[in-house]
């Protein structure tokens, strides 16, 4: 026999609330890249008296906006992939904005500290990316490759009005910790998955304990009533008795499968209130949980 498995609705639980962990972990992303380009539509509109950025910010906005709209209204039809596509959409179109800014930083004379957009980015990943190395990864090294490349392609570490002589490797060092802080998250959501797994195997357990008890206490009333009427024939009418053995072979297999159903008495988690054990009650739970499944699985 193997062994009892989680249920169904158990595990499907599980991997419901872990969905709906990363929903809200896209949804604020989605909200956060909103509210901040918002915002930088009026700075870089402030900084560089030009329209061309900030009206790629507005359009950022919006379009993560939508994304965060898809979010809400297909909530329950959502899979992870597609999350994950949410989120990668939202974030990917900070790269060439970067670097127009960058670039436009080191043509307008002003005195900036370079890469605190794509350090910012970074970190966020490290907190809110879906909980997945390879793409929360691939995010954090395309930022921290980009301002490397723009580091040196823009001539900044020779440009005066950049203040940051630890650049890029201080970009680096933060892409370093976003990395670690997905990693963190990765390793954390794995091992909170095999917990709840195994939560839900235990409860699964006990589930099959109670019906083994369940069977166990049903079938000892007309055990002894049979057992009584046995003894009472082979009494009265000795002459019987021959006829009565194959009777009794099957009462001693009846006998040896109570005893062996009861080996799943310590896997039962006594309460208050489980002194009375109703073995119909139980029986009549379980009928109802399995009409349940099979109409759930028929839809």
């Amino acid at each position: 026999m193997e062994p009892a498995r989680a249920s169904p609705r158990a595990l499907g639980r599980v991997e419901e609330e872990l969905w709906a962990r990363t929903w809200r972990g896209t949804g604020l992303g989605c909200a956060l890249v909103s509210l901040t380009e918002l915002a930088y539509v009026f700075i870089d509109y402030e900084v560089f008296h030009a329209p061309l950025l900030p009206v790629l910010r507005a359009l950022h906005a919006l379009w993560t906006l939508g994304l965060l709209g898809v979010l809400l209204a297909r909530r329950e039809r959502l899979r992870a992939g597609w999350l994950e596509a949410c989120f990668a959409g939202a974030v990917l179109p900070f790269l060439p904005l970067f670097a127009l800014a960058e670039q436009a930083m080191a043509g307008s004379g002003l005195l900036w500290v370079p890469m605190t957009g794509h350090r910012l980015v970074m970190l966020v990943l490290g907190v809110l990316a879906p909980t997945g190395l390879w793409l929360g990864g691939g995010l954090i090294a395309s930022f921290a490759l980009e301002a490397v490349v723009l580091w040196y392609a823009l001539g900044l570490g020779h440009h005066p009005g950049v203040r940051s002589p630890w650049e890029p490797w201080g970009t680096l060092v933060y892409g370093g910790v976003g990395l670690a802080l997905l990693a963190y998250r990765v390793r954390t959501f794995h091992i909170e998955l095999e917990l709840r797994e195994a939560r839900a195997q235990a409860e699964a357990l006990e589930r099959l304990a109670r019906l083994f008890l369940a069977v166990r206490d049903a079938t000892n009333t007309p055990l002894q009533s049979l057992e009584l009427g046995l003894a009472l024939l082979r009494k009265r009418y000795p002459e019987v008795a021959p006829s009565l053995a194959p009777m009794e072979r099957s009462m001693e297999r009846l006998r040896s499968l109570a005893q062996r159903l009861g080996i799943a008495d310590p896997l039962v988690v006594w309460r208050e209130g489980d002194e009375s054990f109703d073995a119909e009650a139980i029986l009549q739970h379980l009928e109802e949980d399995l009409a349940r499944e099979l109409e759930r699985r028929r839809q």
